[in-house]
């Protein structure tokens, strides 16, 4: 699964990475480390307005829902959403067929287990200083205040061969779409269309390096760059 990533680019190097200019960066935050469990608001490239980026609240909240305290719980359960089943879901399966995104980050943090304790790792492209997450997108209205609430969940799939062997716990990865398959994946019609895009990355793409615990912490401050400095080698393409 994916819970926790880092978007610390500035805002124009963002644009020139995606290729998408922000509608507002009011409220637009940097993190180094940030959990989806805090919620907070994310750059998002929208189906419905390819060339502009918007700020989503991490947790998807289902436009069914009825009252605050619904969407409080449903957003815990939402961060994710598995691509082997989001078609079938109740919370998922409007958005997936007419509602995805793109969610561009500098990495993304998973554990391994070891025998003693989990060592974070901070995941990341070899090549490219982001990389897009796919994800899918809903719109929810407070009917006692009236607010519209736009938010989103991270898709995941099986893992490759790197993140198998350090999310060695749940054999999962975030859902990463390459740079020449985002439109495809913002445009896609069909259902058989988007499952050909919900695939692992393919191997060599991605490198992982040991960082240390205190990113564990839960009171940690997400705006500390030494929070994914390397403390070792990173991992070989193919542990």
């Amino acid at each position: 699964m994916c819970f926790t990533v880092s978007v610390f680019s500035k805002t124009h190097e963002i644009e020139t990475a995606i290729g998408a200019v922000f509608n507002n960066v009011d409220g637009f935050t940097t993190f180094y480390n940030v959990s989806g469990f805090a919620h907070p608001l994310l750059p998002v490239v929208l189906n419905s307005n390819p060339g502009c980026l918007d700020l989503l609240q991490w947790g998807l909240i289902p436009s069914w829902t009825k009252t605050r305290e619904d969407a409080r719980a449903i957003a815990g359960k939402t961060l994710n959403a598995r691509s082997e089943t989001v078609f079938e879901k109740p919370s998922f399966k409007a958005a997936i067929a007419r509602r995805r995104g793109l969610v561009p980050v500098n990495g993304f943090v998973e554990w391994r287990h070891e025998s003693q304790y989990k060592q974070p790792y901070y995941i990341r492209s070899i090549a490219d200083p982001m990389f897009t997450m796919g994800c899918i997108w809903e719109e929810w209205t407070n009917r006692e205040t009236g607010e519209l609430h736009t938010t989103f969940s991270l898709l995941t799939t099986q893992a490759n061969s790197l993140l198998s062997y350090v999310h060695n716990s749940k054999q999962r990865m975030p859902l990463v779409i390459p740079a020449n398959d985002r439109e495809a994946w913002l445009t896609a019609n069909t259902k058989q269309e988007i499952h050909n895009l919900m695939v692992p990355l393919a191997d060599g793409q991605l490198e992982a390096v040991p960082v240390s615990r205190t990113i564990s912490t839960v009171k940690v401050n997400t705006s500390n760059p030494d929070l994914i400095e390397p403390i070792g080698t990173p991992l070989p393409l193919k542990p």
